[in-house]
């Protein structure tokens, strides 16, 4: 628990860090001990600092990806600024690619999505329950199942889960669309966990207004809009959005 809360206060040390660096450098500079122009080579250091402050926050927070993006940023326009290196950011700018696509892979290897979407994709078409679309609509009426599974390719999932002991799942939608409608539903282990991924695609759930919805998924030039507001309830029952969105978005509303 103690080291929970010294990773969450993480990015803020860091930052605060860092800021005062920078006050006393300007401060000697005023004070005539130092030239602070011969330190602007360094500024990189602010976006590493910031970087470092973001992947030591506790797993699962959002941002810890873009974390490793900055610090990787901030590395090469140090050792380009101290002529450690001889080839300009536009040149190598696929890396960053590169970069990304480790963090889908470590991402996926490490949480529930590693069910393969190929897998999902055979088992959800095998049940014939609604949980699968290819190029067309699949839909399903109400799904009294703890767990929900998605996969839409090129098509859209339409499902309605009513489980009074919900406890998450899974949705992918690629070139694709998936609906989840929780509005007849109830988590009775006070958290739900559900895995999302969109590639060019759109997923949209549903929630009653007493839950809480906390968003720890990473958009990669795509959203997670959390529309929703919670009304009445004890707080008790959390629904947590993980997952990965490139060039999509995932919207949540009640």
């Amino acid at each position: 628990m103690a080291d929970d809360s010294i990773r969450v206060g993480a990015p803020r040390v860091a930052l605060g860090l860092v800021v005062i660096a920078v006050g006393v450098l300007f401060t000697l500079d005023k004070l005539g001990y130092v030239n602070a122009g011969e330190f602007w080579e360094y500024w990189p250091v602010l976006l590493i600092g910031v970087g470092i402050g973001r992947v030591l926050q506790p797993r699962g927070t959002q941002g810890r990806g873009f974390g490793v993006v900055l610090m990787v940023l901030g590395t090469w326009f140090l050792l380009s600024n101290l002529d450690l290196i001889h080839y300009s950011f536009g040149d190598v700018w696929p890396l960053l690619l590169v970069v990304i696509g480790i963090m889908m892979v470590w991402r996926a290897i490490t949480g529930p999505f590693f069910e393969s979407p190929r897998r999902r994709l055979k088992e959800a078409m095998a049940a014939g329950d609604g949980s699968a679309a290819v190029g067309g609509l699949a839909s399903s009426g109400s799904d009294t199942s703890s767990t929900v599974n998605g996969f839409a390719l090129l098509g859209r999932v339409k499902r309605k889960v009513v489980s009074q002991d919900f406890r998450g799942g899974a949705l992918t939608a690629i070139l694709g669309g998936c609906e989840l409608d929780l509005g007849q539903a109830s988590i009775s282990s006070g958290q739900a966990v559900i895995d999302t991924f969109a590639l060019w695609g759109g997923i949209e759930i549903r929630v009653p207004q007493e839950w809480s919805v906390v968003v720890q998924g990473t958009p990669i030039l795509g959203a997670f809009d959390d529309k929703t507001v919670r009304v009445g309830g004890d707080g008790s029952k959390v629904l947590v959005i993980k997952g990965i969105v490139l060039m999509g978005g995932v919207e949540l509303k009640n």
